[in-house]
């Protein structure tokens, strides 16, 4: 999604804004272009948006949905919810194609689960164990614990 600002226009301020005036006299902010703002993010985002991209993807979320709905809604297992996938690209594909984009998508979702699960287990029970070691040392000292919000 590409805002081209210069040439939708925008509201101006009489007191005078910092910009480049375009053709009918009208001050426009400077912008940049796509490859300059990502040469401007942090460090930090340039790696944790590969990431994030990869953990959260719109088409996986949807064939999670999909998935949902063939098992609960038409009563169909998984093996033969993916089955029905199968069939339903065979029309578009062929068998063969249908058949490796199925196991090609079954073993993304499986490397996804896989990350997100080691994630889990490097980042959030670590956190978790060391907040309940700082609760009960408090305890010991005889401070008061504030209350976990799980709890």
């Amino acid at each position: 999604f590409n805002l081209h600002i210069q040439s939708i226009g925008f509201y101006r301020n009489e007191a005078g804004d910092n910009g480049v005036t375009n053709g009918s006299g009208a001050k426009v902010p400077d912008t940049f272009t796509k490859k300059e703002a990502e040469s401007k993010r942090p460090l930090v985002l340039k790696f944790l948006l590969p990431v994030a991209k990869l953990l959260f993807s719109e088409q996986a979320n949807r064939r999670r949905s999909a998935m949902n709905i063939l098992r609960e809604k038409r009563g169909l297992t998984r093996p033969k919810a993916i089955l029905f996938g199968i069939r339903s690209r065979r029309m578009a594909m062929g068998l063969l194609p249908s058949v490796m984009k199925t196991l090609g998508i079954i073993g993304v979702d499986a490397f996804r689960t896989g990350l997100k699960t080691l994630l889990k287990i490097v980042f959030v029970y670590p956190s978790k164990l060391v907040v309940a070691a700082v609760r009960n040392c408090r305890k010991m000292l005889g401070m008061k614990a504030k209350p976990s919000s799980a709890e």
